[in-house]
C-alpha cells in the first residue's frame, strides 16, 4: 500500500537524500517543505528572500523526484500581497499535486492569512498549519488548537492538515470536533499507546492523516502510530493513503478542468 506523509521537512542535502531512500522502501511519497536553507535555522519571521529561497529548493527537489515528493509552499502571511503573488507564482510554474505549508510567523486565525486562504481555495491546495501547546507557553504569533478551529470556521472550503494536532491531542481533537475541512496530522509527538485512536475516537478515521514531522523524527516511530493502533484495517488505510488521495483528485480535477 503507497503511504501519504503530509509532514516533512528537507532541512539538508544528506538528509533529505536518506528520506528519498526510505520513501522509496516504504513506497511513500512526502509532501514536503522547506523552512530553512542548507546550514540555516528556521527563522519565527522568515525574510521575502529567505521564503523563496526555501521554494526554489522545494521546486528542484520536486523537479528531480516527482514520484516521491510533492512540494508544499512555505509562506509568511506577514508578506501581504508578496506571498500572494509567491503563492501563484509557484503554483504556475509547477504542474503536479501541491499544497501550501504556514509556520510561527503569524496566527492562522489572523485576517492577514486570508489573501492566502483565498487562492488556496481557488486552487485546491491543502494547507498544513503548524500548531502547538507549547508547555512554557506559545510564541505570541504561534497557532494554537482553538486558533485552528477559528482560522478552519473562517475558511471552509480550504482544506487543513491540523499540524501536530495541537500538540495535546485530547484538546486538538476536541478544537477538530463537527470541522468537515480538518484532517488531524498525526506527527511530531511521542509515538504512545492509543495515540491515534484517541483522535479517531473523537472526529473519525476520515479525519486523521499520517505525518512525520521528519526529518525532526523518524518514519518508523511515527508510522507505528498508525501500524499499532487499535483500527480496523480500512481505518488504517484511509489514515495512510485513501484521505490524502481524495484530496489531491480533487485537486487534479480542478486543475484538469482548467486546462
Amino acid at each position: 500500500m503507497m503511504i501519504y506523509d503530509v509532514h516533512v521537512h528537507f532541512r539538508s542535502e544528506h538528509m533529505m537524500q536518506r528520506l528519498l531512500a526510505q520513501a522509496e522502501r516504504l513506497d511513500m511519497v512526502m509532501c514536503t517543505n522547506s523552512i530553512n536553507l542548507e546550514g540555516s535555522s528556521s527563522p519565527n519571521f522568515p525574510s521575502r528572500a529567505f521564503v523563496t529561497a526555501c521554494n526554489d529548493r522545494t521546486f528542484s527537489l520536486a523537479q528531480q523526484h516527482p514520484e516521491r515528493v510533492i512540494p508544499f509552499w512555505y509562506l509568511n502571511p506577514v508578506h501581504g500581497q508578496f506571498a500572494c503573488d509567491e503563492l501563484e507564482r509557484r503554483v504556475k510554474g509547477y504542474r503536479g499535486r501541491q499544497g501550501v505549508k504556514l509556520w510561527e510567523a503569524i496566527r492562522g486565525n489572523n485576517p492577514q492569512v486570508d489573501g492566502i486562504m483565498q487562492l488556496c481555495a481557488e486552487y485546491r491546495l491543502p494547507v498544513l498549519q503548524h500548531t502547538f501547546a507549547e508547555v512554557t507557553g506559545n510564541l505570541p504569533t504561534e497557532t494554537s488548537g482553538p486558533d485552528m478551529r477559528e482560522m478552519a470556521l473562517r475558511h471552509p472550503d480550504v482544506t487543513f492538515f491540523f499540524g501536530h494536532a495541537a500538540g495535546d491531542i485530547e484538546v486538538g481533537a476536541k478544537c477538530a470536533l463537527g470541522l468537515p475541512n480538518v484532517l488531524m496530522d498525526v506527527g511530531g509527538n511521542e509515538a504512545t499507546n492509543g495515540y491515534t485512536e484517541i483522535l479517531v475516537r473523537h472526529v473519525g478515521a476520515d479525519h486523521v492523516v499520517y505525518g512525520s514531522d521528519a526529518s525532526g523524527r523518524s518514519f518508523a516511530s511515527q508510522l507505528a502510530k498508525v501500524f499499532g493502533a487499535d483500527l480496523s484495517p480500512a481505518e488504517k488505510e484511509r489514515i495512510l493513503f485513501g484521505n490524502v488521495q481524495r484530496l489531491f483528485d480533487r485537486q487534479q480535477e480542478r486543475d484538469s478542468a482548467s486546462i
